[in-house]
């Protein structure tokens, strides 16, 4: 199998391609315990989220004990919440054993409250 250079440096450049727009999240994802597929971050591009965002925040609940799925991050982000301060809600949450669901946080979140002073408040 004799490969031509044009045809060495398309394959070289798509698999660059390949890293930057996917495989690098996705590799983060995996070594990290958390389980994405190329697929999904293909749709999250396709949906304008932001990836970065989307898979951070999910390793980092993923470290903190707090099970949250991908959609509904994405639908935290779409419906204009702050992922991070969700996250970091839940995860105090978690620690401090308070009862606070994704649905709960997302709302105090769209009401422009920080979660955890909430909590600390509350």
């Amino acid at each position: 199998m004799n490969f031509d250079i044009r045809e060495l440096i398309v394959i070289l450049f798509l698999g660059l391609l390949w890293y930057l727009l996917i495989g690098r999240f996705w590799l983060r994802a995996l070594l990290s315990g958390v389980r994405i597929t190329p697929t999904q971050i293909i749709l999250m591009r396709l949906r304008n989220n932001p990836v970065n965002l989307i898979v951070n925040e999910l390793i980092k609940a993923a470290k903190g004990g707090v099970i949250v799925s991908r959609d509904e991050l994405e639908a935290c982000h779409m419906a204009g919440g702050n992922v991070s301060n969700v996250v970091d809600g839940l995860i105090y949450a978690n620690a401090h054993n308070i009862e606070l669901d994704i649905k709960t946080a997302m709302k105090l979140d769209l009401q422009r409250h920080n979660i955890i002073n909430h909590l600390i408040n509350k």
